[in-house]
């Protein structure tokens, strides 16, 4: 062997060609190729089984080893390369140098070589974008107006979110007087590439569309062959970042600095240490399921303005659910209104708590109560009722007091008791009715000339009896 020869020696040979087979079995990004002038077209005369491995140049950005960089190269099937062979002599180790695109003119040929031999690549469409033959192999994406022939932004468009309801605060007039309704209102799904309806400054299908995005040559777009999709867009004014999944989920932001993220199955997010999050403006969350929270530490909340809530349905709250139990503590610095359409019941100290306990209630200043319906007040113990004032008892109908034991009315000064028509007082035992004051009388008159009678009876009188003390009535 010649101890001068090596890679280069003996002059540059490149060459173009067409991928035929990138499924390497050792799995180091090479490509079958079929190159033009070395090879032929016969699939008999050379089949694409037999054809060299080429290995594919990566940029200095991948330093392809251990894993790193991109990974394999994205050639597939049907592509035009350029390279050239390290053997310049035997001409069986190619190197492929990139990729040369063009303007399909037919499908693939199977029968031959130079063709992709599963018949994809090119197709009369491809299925994800509509990209088809006859047109440049540039992404619709990255040439302007065209992009919006893709079948990506064409589903967007078809299912863009809209009329989404965001919430309005309660009218509760019957106990504030500035309370009122508050009309709904809503949100839509940003158009898709930033455009702004209205702008005549691009006109698709007939159609104002907006903004121009996606200038060529200033779209720089990354498409895959399952339909995921990258766009770095440096259009001027349009400038753009959009990543899409093949299924649909996609982020992008705008030249505003508009970002939207739709996610069209579920969501996670898992975040190992400290979240934090802060918006200068107005925060719209509106959840067409059940929304659940679970907070393990304490919960603070602070707002600055009013706190409203308005609930469709019912509202359970529990407090102390955990085993060391808890308190609900409110300190309003204001009023206290509320309005109850049914019926309130409730318990303190029931009996689940196992003790009875106590409620204590300070009013500073009048407390008024208006009951449509009957009022009872049942007690185990004493009932007290105690005034530093006066005391009214009104009724339009009748008063009654019952006691088991003694009744017991006691006045201060005078006492007046009054009938507008009969007045009965009755002992069933021994009674006694004593004024103990100078002066004192019994009037009986029944003011229309008709006798008053007394009825009187006799005592016995017993020897030794106190001046003043009689024995009971005899007849």
């Amino acid at each position: 062997m010649n101890e001068n020869y090596f890679m280069g020696l003996d002059g540059f040979v490149w060459f173009t060609g067409v991928v035929e087979n990138r499924n390497d079995p050792a799995k180091l990004g090479r490509v079958q190729v079929r190159c033009l002038g070395f090879h032929t077209e016969d699939l008999n005369d050379i089949p694409t089984e037999d054809l060299p491995w080429a290995h594919v140049m990566m940029p200095v950005t991948d330093p392809s080893m251990q894993g790193l960089g991109n990974s394999p190269s994205f050639l597939t099937e049907g592509s035009w390369v350029i390279g050239f062979f390290r053997d310049a002599v035997e001409k069986q180790q190619p190197v492929i140098m990139g990729s040369l695109p063009g303007v399909p003119q037919s499908e693939a040929d199977i029968t031959k070589g130079f063709n992709d031999p599963g018949g994809d690549y090119p197709s009369e469409e491809i299925m994800h974008s509509g990209h088809g033959l006859n047109e440049s192999d540039v992404s619709r994406l990255a040439r302007g107006v065209d992009a919006e022939t893709h079948k990506s932004v064409i589903n967007r468009r078809d299912t863009l979110w809209k009329g989404i309801p965001t919430a309005t605060k309660p009218n509760v007039s019957t106990v504030s007087t500035t309370s009122k309704t508050e009309t709904a209102g809503s949100f839509d799904e940003p158009t898709p590439r930033g455009y702004k309806a209205g702008n005549p400054d691009l006109v698709f299908g007939g159609k104002q569309i907006g903004n121009p995005t996606g200038i060529y040559p200033f779209n720089h777009v990354h498409e895959s062959e399952s339909g995921h999709i990258k766009e770095v867009d440096d259009t001027p004014d349009g400038e753009r970042l959009y990543t899409q999944h093949a299924a649909g989920t996609y982020e992008e932001i705008i030249a505003d600095g508009t970002k939207t993220v739709k996610v069209v199955g579920d969501n996670y997010e898992l975040i190992a240490g400290k979240s934090n999050i802060y918006v200068r403006g107005d925060i719209n969350l509106t959840c067409s399921g059940t929304k659940r929270e679970k907070i393990d530490g304490d919960y603070i909340l602070e707002v600055g303005g009013d706190f409203t809530r308005k609930i469709h349905k019912s509202e359970q709250v529990k407090i102390g659910a955990g085993e060391s139990g808890g308190n609900l503590e409110e300190e309003i610095i204001g009023n206290h209104g509320f309005n109850i359409s049914n019926s309130v019941s409730g318990s303190i100290g029931s009996t689940e708590s196992g003790t009875a306990k106590d409620c204590d209630i300070t009013i500073g200043g009048k407390e008024t109560r208006t009951i449509g319906g009957t009022y009872d007040v049942t007690t185990a113990d004493s009932y007290t009722l105690t005034s530093s004032k006066d005391i009214g008892l009104i009724s339009f109908n009748n008063i009654t007091a019952f006691s088991v034991a003694s009744t017991s009315i006691s006045a201060g000064t005078t006492m007046t008791v009054k009938a507008a028509t009969t007045l009965d007082i009755k002992s069933e035992a021994v009674g006694t009715l004593l004024f103990t004051g100078d002066g004192s009388t019994v009037t009986a008159n029944n003011g229309g000339g008709t006798a008053i009678e007394l009825t009187a009876h006799k005592h016995t009188d017993t020897a030794g009896l106190a001046a003043g003390i009689t024995t009971a009535p005899v007849e």
